[in-house]
């Protein structure tokens, strides 16, 4: 009957084997798990290397003993603590399979877990804590989403073509790749880098991307360019080609919510005496802020700049004539 155990399993074997002072090898081992010698040899590499065991190998005996004494513990390189952390983590983490990277990272933590007690599930953290489910990922072309980090990691121009997301339209462009950007608000992975056809730095949500090809052609990427800065001048990932100072006062009621959050890296906020607030942000996408705004109705008011006060009365008077017109129409 096949043997085989996770590690953990083994090496409890080979400790036994070696208190008993049988000498045990690899061979031996191997075949009572029914795995291969390597496997085995790996298994006291870890308990000599990362657990610290005194393991030695006896050339006369043909195998290896405990040169002193020594207690097992797998989990000695982490405390009680961090392998429930670990093991939590590990359950948080299933929320988000299907997004890049999630096989990777499972396979990691598995291959760590099974080197801890089986004691240690991380359940106790969930009887203290629960998670919020994160907003589904967009679902992203795993082929496109290689490509792209390929092209980062060797700075090498991408010709796509983009379906963009106002006009609806599709265009060729080369971009020269500087990050690949998750954000987990909108569970949405883009792509940021320097736009040859807008000749600026642009982002590109990745699922918008229809084709994609690596040119090998190398860019540099400038040393003015941070993608901190950048990131700063970001609404909702969006970014305008210019700065705008945004000034927005919010009624007293919303104004309870408005403050708990940090909306963005350069807010500030100004309260007042009625219980209301004014916040100031200074960003480059003021579409984005629009539609933001409009989320709140008549509970927040734009002060500034005029351009996004003139953006939000047209839009409003877009909807008046159209909810009047179906009024009329309904009468």
């Amino acid at each position: 009957m096949r043997q085989s155990r996770p590690p953990l399993a083994r090496m409890q074997h080979i400790d036994r084997e070696l208190r008993n002072h049988s000498y045990p090898n690899c061979s031996r081992i191997a075949l009572h798990f029914e795995v291969c010698s390597k496997s085995i040899q790996r298994d006291i590499d870890f308990m000599r290397d990362m657990l610290h065991a005194p393991i030695e190998y006896d050339p006369a005996k043909k195998g290896y003993f405990y040169r002193k004494s020594w207690t097992f513990e797998p989990s000695s390189f982490l405390n009680k603590e961090e392998v429930e952390a670990l093991a939590a983590t590990s359950r948080v983490l299933a929320q988000y399979q299907g997004t890049p990277y999630y096989e990777e990272i499972s396979r990691a933590i598995e291959k760590l877990m099974q080197y801890m007690p089986v004691s240690c599930s991380g359940n106790g953290l969930f009887d203290i804590y629960s998670f919020d489910n994160p907003v589904p990922a967009f679902s992203v072309d795993q082929e496109n989403f290689a490509l792209i980090e390929q092209a980062v990691r060797n700075r090498w121009k991408v010709a796509i073509n983009y379906k963009s997301p106002s006009r609806q339209v599709v265009n060729e462009r080369i971009v020269h790749p500087y990050r690949l950007h998750y954000d987990q608000a909108g569970g949405t992975w883009y792509l940021i880098g320097y736009c040859e056809y807008r000749k600026a730095f642009r982002t590109f949500a990745i699922s918008r991307i229809l084709t994609l090809v690596l040119t090998e052609e190398h860019f540099t990427i400038p040393e003015s360019f941070s993608i901190g800065e950048y990131l700063a001048k970001a609404f909702l990932q969006t970014v305008g080609p210019a700065s705008y100072d945004i000034t927005v006062r919010f009624t007293p009621y919303q104004s309870q919510w408005i403050r708990e959050r940090r909306w963005h890296p350069t807010q500030k906020i100004q309260e007042h005496e009625d219980g209301s607030l004014t916040l100031n942000l200074n960003v480059g996408a003021l579409d984005a802020v629009k539609r933001w705004i409009m989320h709140y109705g008549a509970q927040a008011e734009v002060l500034e700049p005029k351009e996004l006060r003139d953006m939000i009365r047209e839009e409003v008077r877009k909807m008046n004539e159209m909810y009047l017109e179906k009024k009329e129409h309904a009468g």
